[in-house]
């Protein structure tokens, strides 16, 4: 069973646009979250002057994922000057800072953690990592490991909270899963003339379609740009395939902001998921299930 955790936001300028901080109570690790335009605010911060890692991210009108870079630095505010005056980095428009309250994160702690999340972002496969190298070190002995990952366990708790939630892979689904003793709940929606078939269950706030499932290729006029340009991503990384009937599979699952979303990424055109997506084996829709989970029969 999960258990709640504290996060504690402090707006530092007194609005959420500016320069925010972040920490997990009982968690050594202190994030600084703010956008490129805040970096002369930010940079005047002590927490900055640490040895930490940073991440900087943004999205291009011609891209179509975020575009992401990790570095680190004995003195990470050295590092954010330097790259808010690199011409080859002029994509990120935002940045993230994460150092130790004990002061006790070393050259090599920092190189371990970089490493981490660049491999974190390309399993996520949510972004464009702009690193060249994706660097690994394996000097650290076991425990000062063991250490690191526990930190990088809080990271990926709080960056989320903060916005950057594209280090975060989507978990896979066993479908026998429980949770407090009850069956988890799969959705499925069908439609065999345009050969659309899917399952798929909610995760973490997100409608997650399995791997296996097979759209349609033809495209209507009313489909979203931003999904369109998701598929074509996504085709080109290999996560779902064409097939020789005008219609695609995907070979691992892929997460939505809503049944809505999913269902028309399917179709190709727009779609109700509301409606169109039932609860495995039943007539009942999504959205009525919801219903009856937002308003319980007594």
């Amino acid at each position: 069973m999960s258990h709640g955790r504290s996060v504690r936001l402090f707006l530092a300028e007194g609005t959420p646009t500016g320069v925010v901080t972040a920490e997990i109570v009982n968690w050594t690790g202190h994030v600084i979250s703010a956008p490129r335009t805040k970096l002369e605010v930010a940079l005047k911060r002590d927490e900055i002057r640490k040895t930490g890692v940073y991440i900087l991210y943004g999205s291009p009108l011609d891209a179509d994922l975020p575009q992401v870079y990790v570095g680190e630095g004995d003195d990470i505010s050295t590092r954010l000057n330097s790259h808010s005056k690199d011409d080859n980095k002029a994509f990120w428009e935002r940045f993230v800072a994460v150092t130790n309250k004990d002061m006790n994160l070393t050259k090599a702690h920092v190189k371990y953690l970089e490493g981490r999340l660049i491999s974190l972002l390309k399993e996520a496969k949510k972004s464009e990592v702009t690193n060249k190298t994706e660097p690994t070190f394996d000097r650290l002995p076991e425990a000062d490991i063991s250490d690191m990952e526990a930190f990088l366990e809080h990271l990926q708790i709080v960056l989320p909270v903060i916005g950057v939630d594209f280090f975060r892979k989507t978990s896979s689904i066993p479908s026998k899963e429980t949770v407090k003793n009850v069956p988890a709940t799969i959705f499925e929606l069908n439609h065999s003339r345009k050969g659309i078939f899917a399952k798929a269950q909610e995760i973490d706030g997100e409608f997650v379609v399995l791997e296996g499932a097979t759209g349609s290729l033809n495209e209507a006029v009313s489909f979203s740009e931003k999904l369109k340009a998701m598929r074509e991503q996504l085709i080109s990384s290999g996560r779902i395939t064409a097939t020789a009937q005008d219609n695609f599979r995907l070979t691992e699952d892929i997460a939505f902001s809503s049944p809505s979303a999913a269902a028309v990424f399917l179709f190709g055109t727009s779609r109700n998921g509301r409606t169109d997506w039932l609860i495995e084996g039943q007539s009942q829709t999504y959205g009525d299930w919801k219903d009856e989970m937002i308003n319980p029969r007594d």
